[in-house]
Parts: structure tokens; sequence; C-alpha cells
């Protein structure tokens, strides 16, 4: 499947989202009700990851450029001179705990899915 398919399937699901929350009035952003439905149209079959991989891949391998321009304006504009130690303390915790949950749901689901027969 070519790019653009691949890139209209992911932009779908996002506009999906947007519908539902339009719609529905659901407190939560467009986006994670779109990646939720992805994610839920993966596991039942319907969407079948070969059809968005390379799309995928391609976008979480340039990510992080678009963090870039945010983090160099904050330690710019004097962002440093603001924290203390107990917002640098929060921060931390916070970051590793996301990289903890991240990383124990990876396994967890790379375990289901070995023991899941084809």
């Amino acid at each position: 499947m070519n790019w653009i398919l691949q890139l209209f399937v992911i932009i779908s699901f996002l506009l999906l989202g947007h519908g539902i929350v339009a719609f529905l009035s659901v407190p939560l952003p467009a986006s994670v009700v779109g990646m939720i439905l992805l994610f839920l149209f993966l596991l039942s079959g319907v969407i079948k990851i070969e059809w968005i991989e390379e799309i995928s891949s391609f976008q979480l391998k340039h990510l992080t450029l678009l963090f870039i321009p945010p983090i160099a304006t904050l330690f710019l504009s004097g962002f440093l001179e603001i924290l203390n130690w107990s917002i640098i303390l929060i921060l931390l915790v916070s970051s590793i705990s996301c990289l903890l949950g991240t990383a124990y749901t990876v396994e967890w689901y790379e375990k289901q899915k070995r023991r899941r027969p084809k």
C-alpha cells in the first residue's frame, strides 16, 4: 500500500475522532479518540498493521523534530530561571513513571502476542 493511502487511513481516524468528539461531546482530545479507534480496529483485524506500517514508522522516526522548536524556545526564554527543585523533581518522577509504564505495557503486550495462537 503506498504512503498516500496509508496516510489517508490515519487521517481518516483522526477526522472520525473529531466527529465523535463534536457529536457526543466526549471530554477527550479528538486525536486520542481517533487513536483509540485505530487501536480497536487493529485489534479486531478490520485494519491490518501492514496497511499503516510504513507511514507510522516514518512518522515515529521524525516525531522528535516536532519537539525541538518548543524546547529550544523554552530554554531561550528564561524558563530555567523559574524552575525550582520541586518542579524538577515532579518532572523527573513523572517522566520516569511514563517511560516505565510504557515499557511494561509493551512487554506485557508482546507476551500476550506470543501466547496467542495464529
